[in-house]
Protein backbone atom coordinates (compact mmCIF):
# COMPACT_ATOMS: atom_id res chain seq x y z
CA UNK A 1 0.00 0.00 0.00
CA UNK A 2 2.90 2.36 0.72
CA UNK A 3 4.31 1.94 -2.76
CA UNK A 4 0.88 2.42 -4.33
CA UNK A 5 0.43 5.64 -2.37
CA UNK A 6 3.93 6.76 -3.38
CA UNK A 7 3.12 5.99 -7.02
CA UNK A 8 0.05 8.23 -6.85
CA UNK A 9 2.08 11.03 -5.26
CA UNK A 10 4.71 10.80 -7.99
CA UNK A 11 2.04 10.83 -10.69
CA UNK A 12 0.54 14.02 -9.28
CA UNK A 13 4.00 15.55 -8.92
CA UNK A 14 5.01 15.01 -12.56
CA UNK A 15 1.61 15.19 -14.27
CA UNK A 16 1.86 18.89 -15.12
CA UNK A 17 5.28 18.57 -16.77
CA UNK A 18 4.59 15.48 -18.85
CA UNK A 19 1.07 16.68 -19.64
CA UNK A 20 2.38 20.01 -20.91
CA UNK A 21 5.10 18.38 -23.03
CA UNK A 22 2.59 15.90 -24.44
CA UNK A 23 0.19 18.74 -25.28
CA UNK A 24 2.86 20.76 -27.08
CA UNK A 25 4.08 17.67 -28.91
CA UNK A 26 0.51 16.90 -29.99
CA UNK A 27 0.10 20.38 -31.50
CA UNK A 28 3.42 20.08 -33.31
CA UNK A 29 2.59 16.70 -34.82
CA UNK A 30 -0.90 17.85 -35.77
CA UNK A 31 0.75 20.72 -37.63
CA UNK A 32 2.85 18.25 -39.63
CA UNK A 33 -0.25 16.14 -40.20
CA UNK A 34 -2.61 18.79 -41.57
CA UNK A 35 -0.44 21.66 -42.80
CA UNK A 36 0.47 21.78 -46.48
CA UNK A 37 2.74 24.78 -45.92
CA UNK A 38 6.28 24.37 -44.70
CA UNK A 39 6.84 27.92 -43.42
CA UNK A 40 7.03 26.79 -39.81
CA UNK A 41 8.30 23.27 -40.48
CA UNK A 42 11.83 23.96 -39.26
CA UNK A 43 10.58 25.71 -36.13
CA UNK A 44 8.16 22.87 -35.35
CA UNK A 45 10.85 20.25 -35.97
CA UNK A 46 13.25 22.09 -33.67
CA UNK A 47 10.59 22.27 -30.95
CA UNK A 48 10.07 18.51 -31.27
CA UNK A 49 13.80 17.91 -30.89
CA UNK A 50 13.91 20.18 -27.81
CA UNK A 51 11.08 18.17 -26.23
CA UNK A 52 13.07 15.01 -26.91
CA UNK A 53 15.98 16.50 -24.97
CA UNK A 54 13.89 18.00 -22.16
CA UNK A 55 12.32 14.69 -21.16
CA UNK A 56 15.58 12.86 -20.25
CA UNK A 57 17.01 16.07 -18.74
CA UNK A 58 13.96 16.48 -16.51
CA UNK A 59 14.12 12.82 -15.47
CA UNK A 60 17.81 13.01 -14.61
CA UNK A 61 17.40 16.25 -12.66
CA UNK A 62 14.59 14.81 -10.54
CA UNK A 63 16.47 11.57 -9.82
CA UNK A 64 19.64 13.53 -9.04
CA UNK A 65 17.84 15.68 -6.49
CA UNK A 66 16.09 12.74 -4.88
CA UNK A 67 18.83 10.11 -4.75
CA UNK A 68 22.04 12.12 -4.81
CA UNK A 69 21.49 15.45 -3.06
CA UNK A 70 18.59 14.08 -0.97
CA UNK A 71 16.09 16.94 -1.17
CA UNK A 72 13.32 14.62 0.05
CA UNK A 73 14.80 12.80 3.08
CA UNK A 74 11.30 11.96 4.35
CA UNK A 75 10.95 9.45 1.50
CA UNK A 76 13.95 7.54 2.84
CA UNK A 77 12.24 7.21 6.20
CA UNK A 78 9.48 5.08 4.68
CA UNK A 79 9.63 1.38 5.63
CA UNK A 80 10.53 0.34 2.08
CA UNK A 81 13.82 -0.18 0.30
CA UNK A 82 15.37 2.73 -1.57
CA UNK A 83 15.49 0.57 -4.69
CA UNK A 84 11.70 0.22 -4.44
CA UNK A 85 11.32 4.01 -4.30
CA UNK A 86 13.54 4.29 -7.36
CA UNK A 87 11.44 1.66 -9.14
CA UNK A 88 8.24 3.60 -8.38
CA UNK A 89 9.67 6.83 -9.75
CA UNK A 90 10.99 4.95 -12.78
CA UNK A 91 7.55 3.51 -13.50
CA UNK A 92 6.05 7.01 -13.44
CA UNK A 93 8.80 8.34 -15.73
CA UNK A 94 8.29 5.47 -18.17
CA UNK A 95 4.55 6.17 -18.36
CA UNK A 96 5.17 9.91 -18.78
CA UNK A 97 7.83 9.43 -21.44
CA UNK A 98 5.67 7.00 -23.41
CA UNK A 99 2.74 9.44 -23.20
CA UNK A 100 4.88 12.20 -24.72
CA UNK A 101 6.37 9.85 -27.33
CA UNK A 102 2.97 8.45 -28.33
CA UNK A 103 1.94 11.88 -29.63
CA UNK A 104 4.60 11.55 -32.34
CA UNK A 105 2.75 8.52 -33.69
CA UNK A 106 0.08 10.87 -35.05
CA UNK A 107 2.49 11.99 -37.74
CA UNK A 108 3.99 8.52 -38.18
CA UNK A 109 0.73 6.70 -38.88
CA UNK A 110 -1.73 9.32 -40.12
CA UNK A 111 0.40 11.53 -42.35
CA UNK A 112 0.44 10.28 -45.97
CA UNK A 113 4.09 11.32 -46.05
CA UNK A 114 4.77 9.74 -42.65
CA UNK A 115 6.89 6.73 -41.84
CA UNK A 116 4.06 4.18 -41.94
CA UNK A 117 2.53 4.94 -45.31
CA UNK A 118 5.86 5.82 -46.91
CA UNK A 119 7.91 2.82 -45.75
CA UNK A 120 6.39 0.49 -43.13
CA UNK A 121 3.24 -0.28 -45.12
CA UNK A 122 5.40 -1.19 -48.12
CA UNK A 123 7.77 -3.40 -46.11
CA UNK A 124 7.91 -7.18 -46.05
CA UNK A 125 6.17 -7.22 -42.65
CA UNK A 126 4.37 -4.10 -41.39
CA UNK A 127 3.59 -5.85 -38.10
CA UNK A 128 7.30 -6.46 -37.49
CA UNK A 129 8.07 -2.82 -38.23
CA UNK A 130 5.45 -1.57 -35.79
CA UNK A 131 6.67 -4.03 -33.14
CA UNK A 132 10.22 -2.77 -33.50
CA UNK A 133 9.09 0.87 -33.53
CA UNK A 134 7.34 0.48 -30.17
CA UNK A 135 9.52 -2.13 -28.49
CA UNK A 136 12.83 -0.40 -29.21
CA UNK A 137 11.53 2.80 -27.61
CA UNK A 138 9.84 1.06 -24.69
CA UNK A 139 12.92 -0.95 -23.68
CA UNK A 140 15.23 2.02 -23.97
CA UNK A 141 13.47 3.78 -21.08
CA UNK A 142 14.11 1.28 -18.25
CA UNK A 143 17.66 0.85 -19.55
CA UNK A 144 18.28 4.57 -19.31
CA UNK A 145 16.70 4.83 -15.89
CA UNK A 146 18.68 1.86 -14.57
CA UNK A 147 21.91 3.41 -15.83
CA UNK A 148 21.09 6.75 -14.18
CA UNK A 149 20.34 4.93 -10.93
CA UNK A 150 23.66 3.08 -11.10
CA UNK A 151 25.60 6.26 -11.88
CA UNK A 152 24.02 8.19 -9.00
CA UNK A 153 24.42 5.34 -6.53
CA UNK A 154 28.04 4.77 -7.55
CA UNK A 155 28.81 8.48 -7.33
CA UNK A 156 27.36 8.55 -3.83
CA UNK A 157 30.12 6.19 -2.67
CA UNK A 158 32.73 8.96 -2.92
CA UNK A 159 33.10 11.58 -0.22
CA UNK A 160 34.53 14.31 -2.43
CA UNK A 161 31.97 16.01 -4.72
CA UNK A 162 34.48 16.22 -7.58
CA UNK A 163 35.04 12.47 -7.56
CA UNK A 164 31.33 11.82 -7.21
CA UNK A 165 30.41 13.85 -10.26
CA UNK A 166 33.33 12.45 -12.24
CA UNK A 167 32.05 8.95 -11.45
CA UNK A 168 28.53 9.84 -12.58
CA UNK A 169 29.75 11.30 -15.87
CA UNK A 170 32.12 8.37 -16.48
CA UNK A 171 29.45 5.71 -15.92
CA UNK A 172 26.81 7.48 -18.02
CA UNK A 173 29.11 8.53 -20.86
CA UNK A 174 31.00 5.24 -20.94
CA UNK A 175 27.97 2.95 -21.29
CA UNK A 176 26.08 5.25 -23.66
CA UNK A 177 29.19 5.67 -25.84
CA UNK A 178 29.54 1.90 -26.25
CA UNK A 179 25.86 1.52 -27.14
CA UNK A 180 25.98 4.54 -29.44
CA UNK A 181 28.97 3.09 -31.31
CA UNK A 182 27.01 -0.12 -31.85
CA UNK A 183 23.97 1.79 -33.11
CA UNK A 184 25.88 3.79 -35.76
CA UNK A 185 28.28 1.01 -36.78
CA UNK A 186 28.32 0.59 -40.55
CA UNK A 187 26.19 3.67 -41.22
CA UNK A 188 27.14 6.43 -43.63
CA UNK A 189 25.94 9.21 -41.34
CA UNK A 190 23.63 9.57 -38.36
CA UNK A 191 21.52 12.12 -36.53
CA UNK A 192 20.45 12.44 -32.90
CA UNK A 193 16.87 13.18 -31.90
CA UNK A 194 15.45 13.29 -35.42
CA UNK A 195 13.43 10.90 -37.57
CA UNK A 196 13.90 9.70 -41.13
CA UNK A 197 12.01 7.59 -43.64
CA UNK A 198 15.32 6.00 -44.63
CA UNK A 199 15.63 3.85 -41.53
CA UNK A 200 14.21 3.06 -38.11
CA UNK A 201 15.43 4.88 -35.04
CA UNK A 202 17.71 3.06 -32.66
CA UNK A 203 18.26 3.80 -29.00
CA UNK A 204 21.31 3.92 -26.77
CA UNK A 205 19.46 4.16 -23.47
CA UNK A 206 17.52 7.45 -23.59
CA UNK A 207 19.55 8.69 -26.57
CA UNK A 208 17.73 8.25 -29.89
CA UNK A 209 19.89 7.74 -32.98
CA UNK A 210 18.90 7.52 -36.63
CA UNK A 211 21.68 5.83 -38.64
CA UNK A 212 21.49 6.16 -42.42
CA UNK A 213 23.36 3.99 -44.93
CA UNK A 214 24.87 5.28 -48.15
CA UNK A 215 22.42 3.18 -50.16
CA UNK A 216 18.78 3.47 -49.13
CA UNK A 217 17.33 0.13 -48.08
CA UNK A 218 14.56 -1.08 -50.39
CA UNK A 219 12.81 -2.63 -47.39
CA UNK A 220 12.88 -0.54 -44.20
CA UNK A 221 12.78 -3.75 -42.17
CA UNK A 222 16.38 -4.28 -43.32
CA UNK A 223 17.33 -1.37 -41.06
CA UNK A 224 15.96 -3.10 -37.96
CA UNK A 225 18.77 -3.75 -35.50
CA UNK A 226 17.71 -6.07 -32.70
CA UNK A 227 21.23 -5.94 -31.25
CA UNK A 228 20.61 -2.40 -30.00
CA UNK A 229 17.40 -3.61 -28.33
CA UNK A 230 19.30 -6.53 -26.78
CA UNK A 231 21.93 -4.04 -25.60
CA UNK A 232 19.29 -2.03 -23.78
CA UNK A 233 17.89 -5.17 -22.17
CA UNK A 234 21.38 -6.15 -21.03
CA UNK A 235 22.04 -2.69 -19.57
CA UNK A 236 18.64 -2.73 -17.89
CA UNK A 237 19.36 -6.06 -16.17
CA UNK A 238 23.00 -5.46 -15.21
CA UNK A 239 22.76 -1.77 -14.31
CA UNK A 240 19.42 -2.28 -12.59
CA UNK A 241 20.76 -5.11 -10.43
CA UNK A 242 23.91 -3.19 -9.51
CA UNK A 243 21.93 -0.02 -8.79
CA UNK A 244 19.54 -1.93 -6.52
CA UNK A 245 22.44 -3.30 -4.47
CA UNK A 246 24.02 0.14 -4.07
CA UNK A 247 20.74 1.96 -3.41
CA UNK A 248 19.91 -0.46 -0.63
CA UNK A 249 23.26 0.15 1.07
CA UNK A 250 23.82 2.09 4.28
CA UNK A 251 24.50 5.33 2.47
CA UNK A 252 20.83 5.42 1.41
CA UNK A 253 18.96 3.47 4.05
CA UNK A 254 18.39 5.70 7.10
Amino acid sequence: MILVHQFKLECRKHLAVFGSLAGVSTLINLYFLFSTQQDLAFLALTANMVIGLLVPLYIYTDLYKEFFTGVMPVNHLLPVRTSSLFAVKSAVFILGSMAVWSTTLLEVFLNPAGLYQMRIEQSSSPALGILYLVLSKLLSLPAGLALIGLALAAGKRFRKPQLSHLCIVTVLAGVVAVQFAGAVKGSWHWSIGTSSVDSFKQYANLLSVTPVSRVRAADINDTINWLTVAGNVLVMLLAGSAAALLLNGRRYEL
